[in-house]
């Protein structure tokens, strides 16, 4: 993996029923991420900060707030591409999880232009975003990320980077899946994507499970890991927009990040969904860039 870093501060939380997540890069930035990081020896400096747009009115119950996240999107993506043609590693905070529709996009526009190969998605999250305007009860758009990634939803983030879809079912695996809504099942069991869930993990092992995952990811051109903190129980991460009990423990989510840096064509590093309103003095900031810290490359020994 290319050792030297660009951080991108996603501060966007309109796509979610919880509006916390638009705090958490500065939270975490509070917190010392950046410092720490370097202080650890590693060549990271902060590429761009992008704060939310003002909210418009009215809002479409089935794609709330589309028009900010489609704005928002091709700002983030700009700062991707920057920080590709800087020759460093995008490492970006979230924010609401609908980061991830530009992110993963600008990843595999990147692989596309340097003739990289397929680019494959491990989505570490406890609920699959796979939803699409039709079957989503919420409208929330952080819940339909990867069906968008798949050229399924709304036009104008389907076509984002000028192709679609970004991905096949077959470049995606799911890791950490606990809670998810009766049409997401239907819908990865008929597109055939590969989904580890807590059951899984709970029977097999973390352990066995990475080594897996990324035997498999290493064989493509490059990988993204889209890593949602809800999918760490609440006892080790309660600063999340949608905490759902029996997720991933403390050293489960660091060996999934450690796995990770020790695999050569990542392209990517997304940590999103921190709520800053409901941690508990700091912990799951100090968790969270903890993650991070593992994912550029920090090991026991």
């Amino acid at each position: 993996m290319n050792k030297r870093y660009g951080l991108i501060k996603a501060c966007f939380g309109l796509a979610s029923r919880r509006r916390g997540a638009v705090r958490g890069p500065s939270a975490l930035s509070d917190a010392g991420l950046l410092s720490r990081t370097q202080e650890l020896g590693f060549d990271i400096v902060e590429s761009a900060s992008l704060p939310e747009p003002v909210a418009v009115e009215p809002i479409d119950p089935k794609k709330k707030h589309l028009p900010e996240v489609i704005a928002y999107s091709e700002q983030l993506i700009n700062a991707m591409r920057a920080v590709y043609r800087d020759g460093r590693t995008p490492i970006v905070i979230g924010g609401d999880h609908s980061i991830s529709i530009a992110t993963v996009s600008a990843a595999v526009e990147h692989a596309r232009q340097n003739a990289l190969g397929d680019v494959a998605l491990l989505w570490v999250d406890a609920h699959p975003d796979i939803n699409t305007p039709e079957t989503t009860p919420s409208g929330n758009i952080h819940g339909m990320s990867v069906a968008h990634l798949l050229g399924k939803g709304e036009p104008a983030l389907t076509s984002l980077c000028g192709f679609s879809p970004k991905l096949k079912p077959e470049q995606i695996i799911y890791l950490g899946l606990r809670s998810i809504d009766p049409p997401e099942v239907e819908t990865i069991k008929e597109l055939g994507i590969t989904a580890y869930t807590m059951h899984d993990i709970d029977r097999h092992g973390i352990g066995p499970i990475c080594e897996k995952v990324f035997a498999r990811l290493s064989s493509f051109g490059g990988f993204v890991v889209s890593f949602d903190l809800d999918v760490c129980d609440p006892v080790v991460a309660p600063g999340v927009g949608t905490p759902v009990r029996g997720g991933l423990t403390y050293r489960e989510s660091h060996l999934i990040m450690e796995f990770a840096a020790q695999t050569p064509n990542l392209l990517s590093v997304e940590l999103v969904e921190y709520n800053p309103d409901s941690d508990h003095q700091g912990t799951t900031a100090e968790f969270a860039i903890g993650l991070i810290e593992s994912a550029m490359g920090k090991s026991i020994l």
